[in-house]
């Protein structure tokens, strides 16, 4: 909120029973936002004769005006009371801007009595123990001891040039240990090559062993007996090799021409076959005219003769 602030009048009540001095001493620090203007700090020193001394020198500050209040009875909440009666006077006469410095609850009371006609704006000034309801009655409030800003840390010269040197000595070392190694690593890769070289022939030979191996199972296993036989035959005397040859030819000349005679001879069984050649020949020429086939005509011909 922005305040135009040229002729007003700024308020602190200060609750002298519940905060310290510094809290005072921090409050009018930041009541200096507001100046131009009028400072009035309402309170009761004359109840804490420890602190009079730097009360005298605070009350000799330019720009505050400080007002004891008067304590109608005396008791635990007599301050309470004058402060109360004093904040009520001070809205009377116009004052719209308070600050309010205590961590007691019971001045929730004051700030309600300062907005009861026209708004007024309360800044309050406590500690951490502050309740939840005793800051949600003010429309800004200051915590104290205020949290220090953590400040980034600078390096100094000497510090960043020592970071410099330490960085470049690493990577120095990091060179030379990688120039180091690289005559290790050549050999380390020769030595991978040549392992891998090995085990690829190895492959390779292998491969060809599994190759050749079906081939070799696929010759028939022939044995010395019928090796001996089989040399026994392929060497026969000539003249029987010939006669037998001659003699096999004759029967297949004379097997032919008999198949030729009588082609279907053989189709009724061995009944046909012990008949004369002559009968033989007349049973063929017969089942060809008669378009039936021998059995069908050796039937035919059995059947008759049975029954005449």
């Amino acid at each position: 909120m922005t305040f135009d602030s040229s002729n007003d009048t700024v308020a602190i009540l200060y609750d002298i029973e519940n905060a310290p001095f510094e809290m005072l001493d921090y409050t009018l620090g930041k009541a200096r936002r507001f100046q131009p203007c009028r400072i009035i700090v309402v309170t009761d020193w004359e109840k804490c004769p420890t602190d009079q001394k730097r009360w005298e020198r605070l009350r000799r500050r330019p720009g505050f005006t400080f007002r004891s209040v008067t304590r109608t009875y005396l008791g635990k909440n007599s301050l309470d009371s004058a402060l109360y009666d004093s904040a009520v006077l001070l809205y009377k006469d116009g004052v719209r801007r308070f600050f309010i410095i205590t961590t007691d609850s019971d001045f929730v009371r004051i700030a309600e009595a300062l907005n009861k006609g026209e708004k007024s704006y309360i800044i309050g000034v406590g500690t951490r123990q502050a309740s939840e309801t005793l800051r949600n009655a003010y429309d800004e409030f200051l915590c104290y001891p205020p949290e220090k800003p953590v400040k980034p840390v600078k390096k100094t010269a000497r510090k960043a040039k020592n970071e410099k040197a330490e960085k470049e000595e690493i990577a120095a070392k990091a060179e030379h240990q990688t120039q180091e190694e690289k005559p290790q690593e050549k050999a380390k890769r020769s030595s991978r090559k040549a392992a891998a070289e090995k085990a690829e022939a190895k492959e390779t030979k292998k491969s060809a062993k599994v190759e050749k191996a079906p081939a070799e199972e696929k010759k028939p296993r022939v044995s010395n007996k019928a090796t001996q036989d089989e040399k026994g035959r392929e060497k026969p005397k000539t003249k029987g090799k010939e006669a037998a040859a001659k003699k096999a030819h004759g029967l297949q000349e004379q097997k032919t021409a008999e198949q030729a005679t009588a082609p279907a001879a053989a189709e009724p069984g061995t009944l046909v076959l012990r008949l004369p050649r002559t009968l033989q020949h007349e049973l063929v020429q017969r089942m060809q005219s008669e378009g039936v086939s021998m059995d069908e005509l050796v039937t035919y011909l059995l059947m008759r003769g049975m029954m005449h």
